[in-house]
Parts: C-alpha cells; sequence; structure tokens
C-alpha cells in the first residue's frame, strides 16, 4: 500500500470516474486502474464496483476503506502545514468560493481577517451551488459556501459540509404591490403573480416543485444577476422568492422597498446555509481563521 494507491481511490470516488481521476491527478487511465487492482489484491477486498453503465461506485467495504483513506490524507496535509509552520512569515493564499448574496458578510469577515493577516492574497469568486461544490473536491478553492437541501440531488462524495444558518423560503414583492400589506401569504393566493428567478440549482428545484404542485406562473425572466431581479421587483413588475438569511442581507429589503412575507400552507424546504469541506484536505491555519470570523459576523448578523 503506498500514497498514490490511497489518493487514486479517493479521486475515483470522488467522481465516480477513472477518467475524471485520471485527468484531474495527470496519470493515464489503465495506470490508476492497476493501481487500485493492486490495492485490492492486497488487502483482498473489492474497494470500487466497476461498471460502463454507472463508473466506478464504492463497495460496502469500500466505503469504510475510503473513510480510513481520507484521513490518511488529510494527515499527510498536516505534516506538511506543520513543517512549513517553522518558517512562516504570514505571508499566502486564501480561497473562498461562494454562492451569491453573502458579499456583505463575507466581506466584513475579511476586514477582521486582514487585520490579523494583511499580507495574505485573499480571492473570493461567487459561483453556483455544485461549481462551488467541485472547486472544494478539486481543492481548487478552500472554503465553500451554499445553500444546501437535502432535498436535492448533489454528489457530496469526498465533501463536509457543516450548517451555520438555518433559513426558509419566502415570497418577496414591491412595496408598491397589494401584497405587500400582508404578514403571510398561500400559494393559491399567488398564482395570478409575474415571477422573476435566480438562475441557480436550488431556485429552479423550487420553482420547478412548486409549478408540478400547482400551476406553472408567468415569469418575467431568469437571470444569474440579483441586482436585474432586485430592480423588477422594486419596480412591481414580479415578484420572486429567495431564501431569508439570503435577502435579508440586500438594501432594497433593509430600506423597504422590498417586502418579505412568509409562504404559508405549502410543505416547508429545509434550508441550510453553510461551508462546504474536503474531506481528505486538512484545513490549514488562514482557512481556519476566516472561518472564526465568518462564524463570528453571522452571529451578528
Amino acid at each position: 500500500m503506498n500514497f498514490e494507491q490511497l489518493l487514486y481511490i479517493v479521486e475515483v470516488a470522488k467522481h465516480n470516474s477513472l477518467s475524471i481521476a485520471a485527468q484531474n491527478l495527470h496519470v493515464t487511465q489503465s495506470g490508476i486502474s492497476q493501481s487500485i487492482t493492486g490495492l485490492e489484491k492486497e488487502l483482498g477486498l473489492k474497494i470500487l464496483h466497476r461498471s460502463r453503465g454507472h463508473g466506478a461506485v464504492p463497495t460496502d467495504e469500500g466505503r469504510i476503506i475510503l473513510k480510513q483513506a481520507y484521513e490518511v490524507l488529510k494527515k499527510l496535509e498536516e505534516i506538511k502545514e506543520k513543517a512549513n509552520s517553522f518558517n512562516s512569515t504570514e505571508v499566502g493564499e486564501l480561497r473562498v468560493s461562494s454562492i451569491p448574496g453573502l458579499t456583505t458578510v463575507l466581506v466584513k469577515a475579511l476586514a477582521a481577517f486582514r487585520q490579523d493577516y494583511p499580507h495574505v492574497n485573499v480571492e473570493i469568486n461567487e459561483k453556483s451551488v455544485t461549481s462551488v461544490i467541485e472547486d472544494v473536491r478539486q481543492h481548487k478553492t478552500d472554503i465553500g459556501l451554499i445553500a444546501y437541501s437535502s432535498d436535492w440531488n448533489i454528489n457530496m462524495e469526498g465533501i463536509a459540509f457543516e450548517s451555520l444558518l438555518e433559513g426558509k423560503q419566502k415570497v418577496y414583492v414591491s412595496k408598491q404591490s397589494p401584497l405587500a400589506f400582508i404578514s403571510t401569504i398561500t400559494p393559491q393566493e399567488i398564482l395570478d403573480q409575474t415571477l422573476v428567478t435566480y438562475y441557480g440549482e436550488f431556485m429552479q428545484y423550487f420553482v420547478q416543485d412548486f409549478f408540478s404542485k400547482y400551476k406553472p406562473l408567468k415569469i418575467l425572466f431568469t437571470a444569474n444577476n440579483l441586482d436585474g431581479i432586485l430592480q423588477a421587483i422594486i419596480e412591481n413588475l414580479a415578484i420572486t422568492f429567495a431564501p431569508d438569511f439570503i435577502m435579508k442581507n440586500y438594501i432594497p429589503v433593509i430600506n423597504g422597498e422590498i417586502i418579505p412575507i412568509d409562504l404559508v400552507n405549502h410543505r416547508g424546504v429545509n434550508i441550510s446555509f453553510g461551508l462546504v469541506l474536503s474531506e481528505d484536505k486538512h484545513l490549514s491555519i488562514l482557512p481556519n481563521k476566516y472561518i472564526h470570523y465568518l462564524k463570528s459576523e453571522i452571529t451578528k448578523s
């Protein structure tokens, strides 16, 4: 057994694919296959079930071995970090991938972080949920921040999720709308409304589920730019659905131009906002420090 074999089974399990693992690790697919076969023979058990239709899927015994492999790889990262710490000058890089709508909290946490680490280069990218998860899985980012629901069918292999906030979906309308004067609303009361939606996995899942249960609403437009969506609501051209922990950070909601309304008599969707981290990568000092400040800002808000 060697380091490469553990690295190979972890990477293959993340993607259920030998070809993707080979591409990510810059080795041949046959090399990965032979290495995993050798490890399985050495251990006397099947770690991955390989088939054309389903790719490479961990067996029950394989999942237990993979858990141990993740821990070994993390320990190796800890050793590297400890070695680097002896010559540390608090210079480095911190990469964060996040879903849109959390800029205020992220920047406030960054301001506190930079006081302790002024020479660290920080990169924050806004992406979709699946893109954030993939960045974490491929170690392209140190920290991922997403909205997540257990109702979604998302591959979380090799990913650890820590909830930081629990929220619920609300309806958001213009202060000029007749709906702005009520505190709760039922699905039946908005079926004649025009909808504007954000182009993201969670929103698309929620909207399609809502349409299938009741009836499709007229859609003004779908965009990946929240500023346009907010402006359409302010102008009373449409309403939208959105998680409360995201919308509460926007100025139009804070100053009352956009009004949140509780959606009732509809099966609730459990929504969490939280961290996504790689199970096979040790979290170093810089990401840990930033997470500390991020949690502090979330508590304040």
